[in-house]
């Protein structure tokens, strides 16, 4: 080998160590102390046993652990809040619902942006939402249900877990798609709407997959139509909302965030590490007895279906309009 081809290959290793020693030296100093992974909603939820599956595989390898913390407060608020203001380097995260996206349309004022201060992490999961009703409820399909309700306009009610919710807006999007007139009837969480609708008080209810599925295999709740685009495999013979009116889509989901300006190479190294922890055959059973799948996708693909989110669910609380109690 000649001087020339000696002094090339100096000069292309220095370069690649130039250009590998941020990232090197961001992945040896991180974590300097425990993760916190905030939940902005009570231990025991959907968003809880997700965080708490996921978190572990996240870890794995660190020299710190990984902690889930509870900050319940606000609809979301609090908890998002302190990861908001948090300092951007990896330290503090945030495990959110769907809910991130809607809260913007449903509560004015926020002491954050959903999208501008916050750094979109990964999107763990999705899932449906499930149309029930009582047994009893002469309706046995969606179209049956259409077909009743403009029979019947404004005199069949459904229950929510609230004003505002999520399930709330998706059955509102439903109401305009279908052209029909249904009576919200809020509650203060999925629990007693959900047992409400088992004794036949309210005939129908737009529920997550994990309150329902176990009413539906014990025969106390009729499944008419799931919200996806696709039949979901926890109840593979339950037609989706999209074969009756084409395109409605409605999804529940649950992603990873950190504060605004999260470093690249750390946000990538997060992004592959969350992505690996649903595909895991343990976690992917315990995501599908919550009724959802995991997810892998670029934290610029999340982002962009972050702000669609936002977008399709304003319109639907403008219209609607639907407001946080």
């Amino acid at each position: 080998m000649d001087l020339d081809q000696l002094g090339r290959r100096a000069l292309l290793t220095a370069a690649s160590a130039v250009l590998a020693g941020p990232a090197s030296a961001q992945g040896q100093d991180f974590p300097q102390r425990p993760v916190r992974v905030i939940v902005p909603s009570p231990a025991g939820g959907p968003t809880d046993a997700i965080a708490r599956l996921i978190t572990p595989a996240l870890a794995e390898g660190w020299a710190h652990p990984a902690v889930v913390d509870n900050r319940v407060g606000g609809t979301g608020v609090v908890g998002s809040q302190a990861v908001a203001r948090a300092t951007p380097d990896g330290h503090t995260l945030l495990v959110n619902a769907s809910m991130h996206a809607i809260i913007p349309s449903v509560m004015p004022n926020l002491p954050f942006h959903v999208v501008q201060d916050f750094t979109a992490v990964a999107l763990l999961a999705t899932g449906p939402y499930v149309l029930v009703a009582h047994p009893s409820f002469p309706a046995r399909s969606l179209p049956e249900l259409i077909a009743l309700a403009k029979s019947r306009p404004g005199q069949i009610n459904y229950a929510s877990p609230g004003n505002g919710t999520g399930n709330h807006l998706a059955s509102e999007l439903f109401k305009a798609r279908a052209g029909i007139d249904l009576v919200h009837v809020p509650y203060a969480g999925a629990a007693p709407a959900t047992t409400d609708v088992v004794a036949g008080t309210v005939p129908l209810i737009l529920n997550n997959m994990i309150s329902a599925v176990p009413h539906i295999e014990a025969g106390r709740l009729r499944a008419l139509a799931v919200t996806g685009l696709r039949r979901s495999p926890a109840l593979p013979d339950v037609p989706t909302f999209a074969e009756t009116l084409p395109g409605f889509e409605a999804i529940t989901w649950y992603g990873m965030f950190g504060p605004a300006g999260l470093p690249a190479p750390l946000l990538t190294e997060l992004n592959r590490r969350a992505n690996a922890a649903g595909q895991g055959a343990a976690v992917k059973a315990r995501l599908a007895a919550l009724g959802v799948e995991p997810v892998a996708e670029t934290p610029e693909a999340f982002r962009r279906f972050v702000e669609a989110e936002v977008l399709k669910w304003a319109e639907v609380a403008r219209l609607s309009n639907a407001r946080l109690d």
